[in-house]
């Protein structure tokens, strides 16, 4: 009798998580592959790279709190944590200047998230880390400067 109760259990588990049927809002793609930056993303400078973030001038900020090491052994997987107390932060980008692509990661926060991101990204070489936070239409920046050694990848 237990079997056929944990059997039928697991068909209603099952169900809900299976593709195409009812399940979690959370579960749901908050960005289509139609949405995402690819200039951004394919961009070789650091420059062209944050202007495909937006538009205007870039304000410097003290509400941005970057926490990476400032010596880097393994360029290839470099832990890094942002926290943005800007409010109304909608979206968080990472530039690594020195990278053949310097537009590293870029996440999109909904009304009322705390705009955190702990991440791995690679540090090709020596070089300065930058935080693109978009607010209210406006985009604010934060600096880093980081060493690679001969551990890294560059």
């Amino acid at each position: 009798m237990k079997r056929r109760t944990l059997l039928q259990g697991g068909s209603v588990a099952f169900a809900l998580t299976a593709p195409g049927l009812v399940g979690p809002a959370f579960a749901q793609p908050a960005l289509s592959t139609a949405d995402w930056n690819k200039a951004g993303f394919e961009a070789k400078t650091a420059a062209d790279a944050i202007r495909h973030l937006g538009s205007g001038t870039v304000v410097a900020s003290r509400d941005i709190l970057i926490e990476i090491q400032d010596v880097i052994e393994n360029g290839a997987r470099t832990r890094i944590e942002v926290t943005s107390r800007i409010p109304n932060t909608q979206a968080l980008s990472i530039v690594t200047d020195r990278n053949p692509y310097p537009l590293a990661a870029t996440f999109h926060f909904a009304n009322g998230v705390e705009p955190y991101v702990s991440t791995l990204i690679k540090v090709a070489e020596s070089g300065t880390i930058r935080v693109i936070v978009s607010a209210d239409g406006r985009l604010h920046a934060a600096t880093r400067d980081v060493k690679t050694t001969i551990g890294g990848c560059g």
